[in-house]
């Protein structure tokens, strides 16, 4: 129930936006949580008698600014607008996928105690400062000591890292059902711990 309320909340949002209208700031469970949120729009890819999904863009905060209804609202406006040419055609046609941020605490870069499909990581370098998501991880095989290395290649040595526990909402059709991702049941995360033990 909170993936639905979540994915519509942040498609009214989106649609708002792109129509000129107020966005919605408020909702009846939203309202009353607390967490980080990303909103990442896919849209579906036919060729050669396939379908794949493409990221047209995500944006998000790794800390709750005010609730969940508030902040995701927000996030997805901006999304909307950042995304070059999109249209309520285009989303009418993608796919969103909400991620929720919880637990923010140092880490140390210790890869054995990582929760590989529910945690993610912040990393700050001077001024600079990502994000990897347990998607990315798992989409770019970002397992293990690749990990590490795609943070320095991003930022250089990391002067504070962080990860954070996450919930994935994840709409399975444009507008349609939506579940909750369990990365940690992934193919990919389950090769790389039986090479690891």
């Amino acid at each position: 129930m909170l993936g639905h309320d979540l994915v519509s909340h942040v498609r009214s949002a989106m649609l708002n936006k792109l129509r000129g209208l107020p966005v919605p700031e408020s909702h009846p469970v939203l309202s009353q949580l607390r967490t980080g949120v990303f909103v990442t729009v896919e849209s579906i890819v036919r060729s050669g008698g396939y379908e794949r999904r493409e990221v047209r863009g995500s944006l998000g905060i790794v800390e709750p600014f005010r609730d969940l209804a508030f902040d995701s609202a927000k996030v997805a406006a901006k999304l909307a607008l950042s995304i070059p040419r999109f249209t309520e055609f285009d989303l009418r046609r993608s796919v969103i996928e909400v991620t929720l941020v919880e637990g923010l605490r140092e880490w140390g870069g210790d890869l054995g105690s990582f929760e590989w499909g529910r945690e993610g990581v912040y990393v700050i370098t001077g001024n600079k400062k990502l994000v990897v998501l347990p998607q990315t991880m798992i989409e770019r095989r970002l397992l293990g000591p690749a990990l590490l290395r795609y943070i320095e290649s991003m930022v250089g040595a990391a002067e504070r890292m962080y990860k954070f526990a996450t919930r994935i909402f994840y709409e399975l059709r444009p507008e349609g059902e939506v579940i909750e991702r369990e990365l940690w049941k992934s193919r990919v995360i389950r090769q790389y711990l039986e090479v690891v033990r």
